[in-house]
């Protein structure tokens, strides 16, 4: 009976310790278009309009926005710590950190447990991130992206258009 419940308590751990190492994801549409929801909450796993983020500015970590310049209009991901004039004073808040990084989509797709992200952006120091990263300009030219939230855990992004204008946003982070 005590090796049964040995076992037993064994295979439990395995199972945990394995699920535990799972990046854990979710999937989000955001819209850049004026009154679209273009915020991005990764605790909470969801985005919030403009209105609704002067509500929860303490939870969102990144903001989707097209902005215009000499040389045009450009996708642009942006974090809430003010250190550009593109996120108005109300909004500003977390301190996420961002970086485009070069994987493909087979290479996001396979990236699903802690080892797996770790092995893939491990050579990616903190002075790595930026306050900003480009998506493109007049389509998502790049896909992929690491963030650093401000407790330090990382993750993945992947952007992709949607139906509408909007952009699908694929997010895995690490436990």
């Amino acid at each position: 009976m005590k090796k049964k419940i040995i076992s037993l308590l064994v295979c439990i751990s395995v199972v945990l310790i394995s699920t535990a190492q799972n990046l854990q994801s979710f999937t989000v549409t955001l819209s850049t278009k004026e009154g679209g929801s273009n915020y991005l909450s990764i605790a909470n796993k969801k985005v919030y309009s403009a209105a609704e983020a002067t509500t929860n500015k303490s939870v969102i970590n990144l903001v989707l926005l097209q902005s215009s310049d000499w040389s045009g209009t450009k996708l642009e991901w942006y974090n809430m710590s003010g250190k550009d004039e593109k996120i108005p004073a109300e909004l500003r808040g977390t301190n996420t950190m961002i970086n485009a990084i070069s994987l493909d989509k087979d290479q996001f797709t396979q990236c699903k447990t802690y080892q797996d992200f770790k092995r893939m952006t491990g050579h990616i120091t903190n002075n790595s991130f930026s306050h900003f990263a480009s998506v493109g300009e007049t389509e998502v030219t790049y896909h992929c992206f690491i963030v650093q939230l401000e407790n330090g855990k990382r993750g993945l992004l992947w952007v992709e258009a949607a139906e509408g204008g909007g952009f699908k946003v694929m997010v895995k982070m690490g436990g």
